[in-house]
């Protein structure tokens, strides 16, 4: 049941077993979705009969669990947790909005660039985000004509710099592109969203300085939460520095020894935790375990489709679809619109990419490819419906939350509309 057969005509027999996997899997996507349920839970669940229909060895599955993943998101989160706690973070954050003071324009960018910063060493962008989002309110007191644009340079900094090689996000691309044995350049990944993303803050800023000059300025009142301290720790300098120089170290070590990134984050959390003992139980809640529940499910049970040959059946079926510009464009725009139903950008790129590489294969039109279809998903981000858009609403004053909800979608549908549009020419105009 778990071949493939090729009819005369060149026509892919798909057997019984991959168009149940299939069907499970849009029946995942609905559920989590419709049901706001965990992706990888639902996935693991949908792989039992799957594996009782095909007799697969579930050994065999469990080949596609990425555990590289699962240590780099954990040992990284708790390395940030470490930075987060100590004050470092904090002093860093005051000391940069500090030296910009009332030069108003430059405060979105400053934003962009600590969340951008951090996401590019490693942090997963979920904590750049909740650690800025109610900071940028804090600071932003008084400064309500730009407060919005302050907290959309914070999300699309953090999520777009997510595709850096050190962060979860860009990892699962390539740990993606590596099953199918592709390669690609990283950094020039990072690059290129981070010039996409520099264009679109600008663009957006643009578009408010004009509002404001013509008298139809769009004013946020923010709503800065309480800054909380934690008694037990109170200010110890020398944990502070120490956290700042593993974070440093970290970085150093896995660009030019290229040590493994999850295994370098977690050993310099340790020796933090050893000399400094800072509350366990509160650096552990630090960890996304919803995100690497997501994320490891889902990609076993892709793992398991490919191979059944699933993915292979897809591919074929995609290449009907005539000219690869066209299939460009309909993977740029099904992840986009993805991106803004569902609240996991790296969910959806965990989903979208086996198809991109599997279609594509290697290349250089395939890096570009890449760039249409990862890029416009990172700036989904200030939808309402994930955890920034949701974020910047509850920092906001309550008498602007509703209006300020109808702004997010609009700006998230609008990117989702424009961005792939120029994205894809690249690829397409490579052949």
């Amino acid at each position: 049941m778990l071949s493939m057969k090729v009819r005369p005509s060149g026509v892919l027999a798909v057997s019984f077993v991959q168009v149940l996997s299939l069907a499970l899997l849009v029946l995942v996507l609905v559920l989590a979705i419709w049901q706001k349920l965990n992706i990888g839970m639902v996935a693991l669940a949908a792989a039992l009969p799957i594996l009782m229909i095909s007799g697969f060895d579930v050994d065999k599955m469990y080949d596609a669990f990425p555990g590289n993943l699962f240590v780099l998101i954990a040992g990284v989160s708790l390395l940030f947790a470490h930075v987060e706690r100590s004050g470092a973070l904090a002093v860093v954050v005051k000391g940069t909005y500090a030296a910009v003071g009332d030069r108003h324009w430059l405060l979105p960018w400053a934003g962009f660039v600590l969340a951008a910063a951090m996401s590019t060493a490693g942090a997963f962008s979920t904590a750049p985000i909740a650690f800025l989002v109610p900071m940028i309110a804090y600071v932003s007191v008084g400064y309500s004509s730009i407060f919005y644009m302050c907290e959309l340079g914070v999300v699309i900094g953090a999520n777009s710099a997510g595709l850096s090689p050190l962060n979860p996000t860009g990892a699962v691309i390539r740990t993606i592109a590596d099953k199918y044995h592709v390669s690609y350049p990283g950094w020039a990944l990072w690059a290129a969203s981070m010039v996409v993303a520099i264009i679109v803050v600008f663009v957006l800023q643009m578009i408010s300085v004009v509002q404001a000059r013509r008298g139809r300025a769009y004013v946020v009142t923010p709503a800065p939460a309480e800054q909380t301290h934690d008694p037990d720790e109170g200010k110890n300098h020398a944990y502070m520095w120490a956290s700042g120089l593993a974070l440093i170290a970290f970085v150093l070590l896995v660009i030019f020894p290229k040590t493994d990134v999850g295994v370098t984050a977690m050993a310099m959390a340790v020796l933090l935790q050893i000399f400094f003992r800072p509350n366990e139980k509160v650096l552990l809640s630090r960890i996304p375990w919803n995100s690497i529940l997501l994320l490891c499910g889902l990609l076993t049970y892709l793992g398991l489709m490919k191979d059944i040959g699933t993915m292979t059946s897809i591919q074929k079926a995609l290449d009907h679809l005539g000219t690869g510009a066209l299939l460009i464009i309909v993977l740029s725009y099904m992840t986009v619109l993805l991106c803004n139903i569902e609240s996991s950008t790296l969910g959806v790129l965990g989903l979208m990419m086996p198809l991109v590489f599997a279609t594509f294969g290697t290349g250089t039109q395939t890096f570009w490819i890449v760039v249409a279809v990862a890029v416009p998903a990172a700036l989904m981000v200030m939808s309402p419906i994930h955890v920034a858009g949701t974020l910047i609403i509850g920092n906001s004053a309550l008498k602007d939350q509703d209006r300020l909800f109808r702004r997010l979608l609009a700006t998230a549908a609008s990117l989702a509309v424009v961005v792939p549009a120029f994205v894809v020419l690249v690829p397409i105009s490579i052949g």
